[in-house]
């Protein structure tokens, strides 16, 4: 957990670069370099938005509800007013290149961003998702949509890497499914699945007065 808060404040001396096209959003890139030793820790990369989506993650075995305070809880980010503003922010720590290209910073679509963290090995991490979108206009027959799977968890391994993500499978006009998908990577190309299991909520004493927010 030492080696998670010192990364978090690392972030304020990480450079920041920005990558413009067009109308397209801004979007920033962070370059962090927090304590990483291989024999304890690993290293986790989050993909997730400041558009409609959402993700979080917290060292445990269990979730927190996103609207209790937590501050074990850590939220892939820029705050609840990013997705008002027309940008974006990615933090990177020098994991290897990701197999998926939208996972990429180059690859990264609308608001969309890619955080990378130093997470203890040996315990467990429980991933929290969410995402949204709307199709059309509802004037003219358009719709929202939602999908939200059920939290999950993980034991990193010390000395790996991992891609975390949502997959998302369309199954009707308005009715979409998704899940948690967490794949291990490394230099190579290697793109391997990693068994996640059902997290259950914690108990509400487990919960503290403050949340911390992801870099």
């Amino acid at each position: 957990m030492r080696n998670l808060q010192l990364f978090v404040r690392t972030l304020t001396a990480g450079g920041i670069f920005i990558f413009t096209a067009g109308c397209t959003p801004t979007h920033y890139v962070t370059t962090a370099t927090p304590d990483y030793d291989s024999t304890v820790s690993a290293r986790m990369r989050i993909q997730s938005g400041n558009d409609l989506q959402a993700a979080s993650f917290r060292v445990g075995a269990c979730y927190s509800n996103a609207w209790q305070s937590d501050s074990q809880r850590v939220s892939v980010d820029d705050g609840f007013w990013a997705r008002y503003k027309y940008s974006s922010r990615s933090v990177v720590i020098g994991m290897p290149q990701s197999p998926r290209s939208w996972m990429r910073i180059e690859g990264l679509r609308f608001k969309d961003i890619i955080r990378e963290y130093v997470v203890p090995a040996g315990q467990p991490i429980t991933l929290s998702m969410s995402t949204a979108g709307d199709v059309g206009s509802s004037k003219y027959g358009g719709y929202s949509w939602s999908c939200k799977p059920h939290e999950m968890t993980f034991t990193p391994v010390a000395g790996q890497d991992y891609d975390v993500y949502m997959a998302l499978q369309e199954e009707g006009r308005k009715s979409h499914s998704c899940s948690i998908e967490v794949r291990r990577i490394d230099a190579g190309g290697l793109d391997e699945p990693v068994q996640t299991r059902y997290a259950p909520k914690c108990p509400s004493p487990d919960t503290e007065t403050t949340t911390r927010r992801g870099p």
